[in-house]
């Protein structure tokens, strides 16, 4: 059995298998939006240590969201809409352009009513986003 931190894309391959959700890794910000909406978050999402690169920077060891439980998941999707930047979305469905879906759910953040730029940008996100990318 494997000891420490795992590449991200062992989570991302379990979760593309098993659960509704995957989460693309590399454009991850790691602030736990997702986890924070999530009304049965306790039994569904853990934060665990993985290898992954953060926006095009260097691979790391960082804390990120990944589905422990996705049978208990009830697809309401929440989590996908206030994911940032687009890194969570339906196992069902490909990100083909990483760096445009991270654009384009950047700008979209300024035009959501509901978890916005300002709901991102709350001191809880933020700590948790250094929290789970240390320097």
């Amino acid at each position: 059995m494997e000891k420490g931190p795992r590449n991200w894309y062992h989570y991302y391959e379990l979760m593309k298998n098993n659960a509704p959700l995957t989460i693309y890794y590399p454009i991850c910000g790691g602030g736990e939006e997702c986890i924070s909406v999530c009304p049965y978050a306790h039994e569904i999402w853990e934060v665990g240590p993985m290898i992954a690169p953060m926006f095009g920077g260097k691979p790391r060891v960082r804390l990120r969201p990944f589905m422990a439980h996705p049978e208990k998941c009830r697809r309401c999707y929440l989590c996908v809409q206030a994911c940032p930047t687009g890194a969570l979305h339906r196992s069902d469905q490909e990100i083909r352009h990483p760096i445009f879906t991270l654009i384009k759910n950047s700008v979209k953040l300024f035009f959501k009513k509901r978890y916005g730029i300002r709901w991102v940008f709350r001191r809880e996100h933020r700590e948790k986003f250094r929290k789970n990318n240390p320097k």
